[in-house]
């Protein structure tokens, strides 16, 4: 395929306003975040090189690729209006180049940002992630309490307790049961337990062992004892944005662990797993909305282009977040809730296409 100078110029305009829009957008959103979190950075002691080499070089990449269908979409609509503002469109329809001509290198320029983004999301971003999310636990915060969790060990080992305290891996009310087949094995019971997020170790103060038999219970307690389970707390207890630092071999595992476990959080990661697909293909979707919209002269100027697809942004985000929570909350399919958005917007891209100007 040859590019012409049509080609090369609009490839140039999307690109260049591209990089300028996700580059101003995350300056700002850095700015916020830090007026927001540097109080908790100097107190921890974080120093300024990791703050800004460590956690914000990632924080930009994370962010930038995260709403990159939308910074996409603010780029179309923003450079296709000022062209059409000064009448640059119409002289290329008017000269023969048909409608889906012009689209061309529209969908050039987003297939690059699309091939792009699912590089970056599957060999990029994950160890990037892992980078900002360490340095949080170093100097921001660290695990975050959970209370009534009910965890699937393995098959034959379930594991309950009442809460969990991030900053002392203090667990209170410990059940730990074990069956064999049907029949319940032995229940371990404990007022608190210590764990070891990078080891399976425990410390029990006390705890009390009940075995079943087929004709009597034995009842055991112990006291000060450390000791070897199999599993930790890293195994049980971690942040949801963890799976942000995993590509798709190690997200398509954890899920299958968190499956077998009976985790409540499988839609979290299930719509993390879609989303990885979803939110690349929306850059199509939303590049032929953009210069649908935009590339008519509106009587109002740059400012009602501009104005429209703002709205739409906040609808596709308002449609994203309402099938997320459906997923959530009320057992929506989550595969559906990511991809649901995309076809009603896919929708709407084909009707504004057939109204924009031929």
């Amino acid at each position: 395929m040859i590019l012409t100078k049509l080609d090369r110029f609009i490839i140039k305009k999307f690109l260049g306003t591209f990089v300028f829009i996700l580059v101003l957008l995350m300056t700002i959103s850095m700015v916020f975040d830090l007026s927001e979190k540097l109080n908790d950075f100097l107190a921890a002691g974080a120093p300024w090189d990791e703050i800004i080499l460590i956690y914000y070089s990632n924080f930009f990449l994370f962010y930038g690729f995260q709403f990159i269908y939308l910074i996409n979409f603010i780029s179309v609509i923003w450079f296709t209006s000022k062209m059409a503002n000064n009448t640059e469109i119409v002289p290329i329809l008017s000269a023969g180049v048909s409608f889906n001509r012009f689209l061309r290198p529209y969908f050039i320029s987003a297939a690059i940002l699309v091939v792009v983004t699912i590089l970056m999301t599957n060999y990029v971003l994950p160890p990037s992630n892992e980078s900002r999310l360490d340095f949080e636990a170093k100097y921001y915060r660290d695990f975050s309490s959970k209370e009534k969790v009910r965890a699937k060990i393995n098959e034959d080992q379930f594991l309950y307790f009442r809460s969990f305290n991030g900053l002392t891996a203090e667990i209170k009310d410990f059940s730990l049961e074990k069956w064999d087949g049907d029949s319940l094995e032995y229940i371990l019971e404990a007022n608190r337990a210590l764990g070891d997020s990078t080891s399976n170790n425990w410390h029990f103060d006390r705890y009390e062992l009940r075995r079943f038999g087929d004709f009597h219970d034995e009842l055991s307690f112990h006291f000060n004892v450390d000791t070897v389970l199999n599993f930790s707390i890293s195994d049980i207890i971690f942040r949801k944005n963890v799976i942000e630092s995993m590509n798709n071999k190690e997200l398509n595992k954890f899920i299958e662990q968190e499956k077998m476990r009976g985790s409540d959080s499988l839609p979290v990661y299930l719509i993390e797993k879609y989303k990885r697909l979803a939110s690349p293909f929306a850059i199509f979707i939303l590049t032929l909305i953009g210069v649908s919209v935009s590339s008519k002269k509106a009587r109002g100027g740059l400012g009602i282009n501009i104005a429209i697809g703002l709205l739409i942004a906040v609808l596709y985000i308002f449609s994203m977040q309402m099938t997320t929570v459906a997923a959530i909350k009320v057992g929506f399919t989550p595969f559906l809730a990511v991809w649901l958005p995309n076809i009603l917007f896919g929708i709407v891209a084909v009707y504004m296409y057939k109204r924009a100007p031929k």
